[in-house]
């Protein structure tokens, strides 16, 4: 008798540990499930922001017979290298633009090099581009809005005054146009400018800074990439969309950025041969590929779903540095 009523009592307390044990998991699968993860982190409490006007500023480029790379304020904002022409496509700009004022284009133009056909090592009497930049109210509808253009036509419909380009090996050329904007990021704008340090020393913290972040895909670390983006972010958010976190671009950018750490393939790339390339009046660093032509120096492999299959490809991500004022460490600032 005596031996039963110890093995029930045992029973008794295996069952109540057992229910505990089931109570603690269901508790911290529910608090797992209810948690934002670290990127989903980047957006929260940002409150939308409303203005009566809350432009929304374009860069477009149709062109034929020549490679080209789209600069705003020294950052790349697009290039083509596509042998096929490129219509259609455009690019919004506002996170190039810190505040209202007078903003900077450069557009720099390449020959096609070797085709199916024949190679050109210089431009041909068909190249040709014209670069749009237009503005879109957010807050008004129909409000469309050609800022300015820039041309180079073929010399079939060239006049006289026109720009030439034909037997030159690379051609580029800025303007500028005037944006009006309701906000004001800081940006680069009180960074050091990075053209004055010794340059050998620059070069090997920015190597240093790219193969940290190699580490940081490679390991699936989010948090920390998310620390080191966070200023970008924030930036990114409040000039581009206005704090609308469910604006198209913003959601498309919040996944792109998941599929990074969701990719169950990884495969960690060495970078490029690079050239150091200079943006907002030397206060932001980048380095640029040699091998991959308007790309960053810096990939990473990784996988997405396309048509409902898992592709695995190199994915090249531009990532601009910079020092602010008074600190002597490199921080992403786009």
């Amino acid at each position: 008798m005596k031996t039963n009523k110890i093995t029930s009592l045992i029973t008794a307390l295996l069952a109540v540990i057992l229910t505990a044990c089931a109570q603690t998991n269901t508790s911290k699968e529910k608090k797992q499930a209810t948690e934002m993860r670290p990127i989903d982190k980047l957006y929260s409490n940002i409150q939308p922001l409303q203005y009566k006007s809350m432009p929304q500023y374009f860069i477009e480029a149709n062109q034929s017979g020549c490679f080209y790379e789209l600069y705003v304020n020294g950052r790349a904002v697009f290039s083509h290298y596509e042998q096929t022409g490129l219509m259609g496509h455009t690019t919004c700009i506002n996170d190039a633009i810190l505040k209202s004022g007078i903003q900077e284009v450069t557009v720099k133009l390449y020959p096609l090099g070797q085709t199916e056909v024949e190679r050109f090592d210089t431009f041909t009497k068909n190249a040709r581009i014209e670069v749009k930049i237009e503005k879109y109210d957010i807050q008004v509808e129909d409000s469309d809005e050609k800022v300015v253009t820039f041309k180079i036509p073929e010399a079939s419909t060239r006049s006289k005054n026109d720009i030439k380009i034909e037997g030159l090996p690379y051609y580029e050329h800025t303007f500028t146009f005037y944006a009006e904007v309701p906000y004001e990021v800081t940006g680069w704008s009180e960074s050091q400018d990075l053209t004055k340090m010794d340059q050998k020393q620059l070069e090997k913290e920015v190597v240093a800074f790219y193969n940290e972040l190699s580490n940081i895909v490679d390991q699936r670390d989010e948090e920390k990439w998310v620390k080191l983006i966070k200023k970008r972010e924030v930036e990114y958010v409040k000039s581009v969309s206005y704090n609308d976190i469910k604006e198209s671009s913003t959601k498309g950018r919040i996944e792109e950025l998941k599929e990074i750490f969701d990719s169950k393939f990884k495969k960690k790339e060495p970078l490029d041969p690079y050239e150091i390339i200079f943006g907002g009046d030397g206060r932001m660093v980048s380095l640029k590929s040699k091998e991959s032509r308007g790309s960053s120096a810096f990939s990473f492999g990784i996988e997405s779903k396309e048509d409902g299959e898992f592709i695995k490809y190199r994915y090249y991500y531009f990532v601009y540095l910079h020092k602010p004022k008074g600190s002597n460490k490199l921080e992403i600032i786009r």
